[in-house]
């Protein structure tokens, strides 16, 4: 009996032969039942011990042994190991029993009998059908990875102190492997996690893969030195691209453990790729650093190396309590993202030159530098007529280049690049492929190091989706200038004057003068300075960053851009024929579309009765939609958040004027 306690793995001790008539014949009848009292433990016991031995084992085929008849296989995992490992570790405790119990049977035979066994085997009774509960839970509930240290985190409190010790010691057998997965994280931004059971997770692909692709086929059709551009801007931007693969994986965070918590980890192990990186890289990188500059970015490139093993120290004292306690995981991690953002601050602002390149941001994707799209405008006047053809893609990208020497920020080029995405849509409605080249216009942005946690993938998609609308009023305040331009002219050779021609051009090139100046005074210069404002006030990467997604979430709002979670994860040809849940958007574009056929009808040269009536038609609709957009502006004015709409509102209906003629117009 002795001998199968402490076997438990044990084929030749059989439980069955102790229940055989022979063997029981000679037992007294309450013996009987002491003996299946003790067959009973004991196979308890032996499933427990089957579960620690087949899961626990360095070798896991794949088709598990099943503890219980109605499971299945459980899934592979570090974390299901150091369980079933500590459940090895609580049973030492009985197995320690067992063999004081043979050692005093060796001494004095004479004074055992199978109600002192029972007796001792008891006490571990509770114990083993706790364990055996909390193995069937698994089992049943499949929990994998860090959802097995949420389970034993909600059945940590039971009265009994040997299971209270029991679930401790199982605690800190499987913390031990998530401290080291932790500490990996922080501080060498390593996943050790070859079965999924860290709440980071490496995503497969990229969100802008397509992006990426369809900018390669763009970049494919180029040749000469803006092909090696953006060949070199490529394989910088793939550098860094490691650090947009991590997420954090809610399902497998432990509810104990704040998300925002788990946020800050997922930054400190981004920020340490970033310094990775660039201490992989630096010598590849087309950047000009002095020298001094250059020491100091080798010497900071690790988390610090006076520090490293400091924090180490410190995840490891949070191995070993006992109690658990979330202020004392908080505190740590605060205390290396202080030292983290402290350390990027004082690199992006003083050597990356941060503010510098919000600038060139502002320039180039915001409009900045008007007379470079002004000029670009210009030149590819005659190309945007034309439909869709991949032959003119590099005629548009050299006309960028062109305008870029024209008016003296060519060396800016080696920072930004214009690429054209194919469009995917065939045989769309007009509206949907209105402003053809346009739409599918990007600027590719080489970022300063280590910018890359400030301009993610995500925020240069916004900036994209800014500079396109920004793109698209200056193209069509343009062409609305070079009408009234040749309208004059023609009204100084000929008598006749068409005067409703001209009302209207004046109405719509009013609204787009001072739509282009809410937008580039009202909202982007006033929302830039608060940005600026809050870097030369000496604040930490942290508050950079925040202050720079509120800038961005800003403008996108007041320019009337910002749409659903959905659509913002489209790509580029899906974006553009998504529907905007803003109805001011809505009825710009419709304006912006007017505009397109106005000019569609004045280069057709048609007679002048017909141009009359299309001329009213317009007039009347442009009426129309003025008047919806006044009375959505009056409505959303009175919001605090929204006071740049005023000065819209008070820019387009200067003294009342729209809103009189509508009056006039009903009388």
């Amino acid at each position: 009996m002795l001998l199968s306690c402490l076997n438990l793995q044990s084929k030749r001790l059989s439980l069955e032969d102790f229940t055989e008539p022979d063997v029981t014949a000679f037992l007294h009848p309450c013996e009987k039942h002491v003996l299946q009292d003790i067959v009973t433990i004991i196979n308890l016991l032996r499933d427990i011990e089957k579960f620690a031995k087949v899961c626990g084992s360095n070798n896991i085929c794949n088709r598990m042994v099943l503890i219980f008849d109605t499971d299945e296989p459980l899934q592979k995992g570090l974390y299901l190991k150091a369980f079933a490992n500590g459940i090895d570790t609580v049973l030492k405790d009985y197995f320690a029993e067992i063999t004081a119990l043979e050692k005093s049977y060796i001494q004095n035979p004479t004074n055992f009998s199978l109600l002192y066994i029972y007796r001792n085997l008891k006490n571990y009774e509770p114990l083993a059908l706790y364990l055996r509960k909390l193995i069937r839970v698994i089992r049943t509930q499949k929990l994998h990875g860090c959802e097995i240290m949420q389970f034993l985190h909600q059945n940590a409190e039971h009265g009994d102190q040997k299971i209270r010790a029991a679930i401790k010691t199982l605690q800190l057998a499987v913390n031990v492997v998530f401290f080291k997965q932790l500490t990996h994280w922080i501080l060498y931004a390593k996943i050790i996690d070859t079965y999924g059971e860290f709440f980071i997770q490496c995503s497969e692909g990229h969100s802008n893969s397509a992006a990426e692709s369809e900018t390669s086929k763009c970049a494919s059709t180029e040749s000469g030195k803006h092909a090696s551009t953006i060949t070199t801007l490529s394989k910088v931007a793939s550098t860094y691209a490691d650090i947009w693969r991590y997420e954090i994986c809610y399902e497998l965070l432990p509810h104990y453990l704040p998300t925002g918590w788990a946020e800050k980890v997922l930054f400190i192990g981004q920020t340490i790729l970033i310094f990775k990186a660039d201490a992989n890289k630096h010598k590849n990188l087309t950047q000009n650093w002095n020298k001094t500059e250059h020491t100091d970015l080798e010497d900071g490139s690790s988390l610090s190396n006076e520090k490293e093993h400091i924090y180490f120290g410190k995840i490891q004292m949070l191995q070993n309590d006992e109690e658990l306690n979330v202020q004392h995981y908080e505190s740590i991690v605060n205390e290396i993202k202080t030292y983290v953002t402290t350390r990027l601050s004082e690199i992006a602002i003083n050597q990356a030159d941060l503010v510098q390149q919000l600038k060139l941001m502002k320039d180039f994707f915001l409009l900045g530098r008007g007379e470079l799209f002004l000029e670009f405008l210009r030149l590819t006047y005659i190309i945007g007529k034309d439909k869709y053809n991949e032959n003119k893609v590099h005629d548009f990208v050299k006309a960028f280049e062109s305008a870029a020497h024209g008016v003296g920020v060519s060396e800016d080029l080696e920072r930004f690049s214009l690429s054209i995405a194919k469009p995917l849509m065939q045989g769309g409605s007009s509206k949907e492929l209105e402003h053809n080249y346009l739409q599918y216009m990007q600027l590719n942005y080489k970022i300063n190091w280590p910018l890359h946690l400030l301009f993610s993938p995500k925020v240069i998609e916004n900036y994209n989706v800014l500079f396109r609308f920004l793109l698209l009023i200056k193209k069509i305040q343009f062409e609305l200038h070079m009408l009234w331009s040749n309208n004059v002219r023609r009204s100084k050779r000929n008598t006749t004057h068409n005067i409703h021609l001209t009302n209207l051009l004046n109405q719509l090139m009013f609204f787009i003068d001072n739509l282009q100046y809410y937008i580039q005074v009202d909202v982007l210069e006033s929302q830039f300075s608060i940005l600026l404002n809050t870097i030369l006030n000496k604040a930490d990467f942290e508050e950079i960053q925040k202050a720079h997604s509120i800038f961005l979430a800003n403008i996108l709002s007041l320019c009337f851009l910002l749409t659903n979670e959905d659509t913002m994860k489209l790509n580029i040809n899906q974006f553009i024929i998504s529907q905007s849940n803003n109805p001011i958007y809505n009825i710009l574009i419709d304006v912006f579309n007017l505009c397109d056929n106005l000019c569609m009808i004045l280069r057709q040269e048609l007679s002048a009765a017909k141009n009359k009536d299309h001329i009213d038609k317009l007039d009347e609709r442009f009426g129309v939609l003025m008047d919806q957009l006044i009375n959505y502006l009056i409505a959303f004015k009175t919001n605090p958040t929204t006071t740049p709409l005023s000065q819209l509102l008070l820019r387009l209906d200067f003294n009342h004027w729209f809103s009189t003629k509508k009056n006039q117009t009903f009388a």
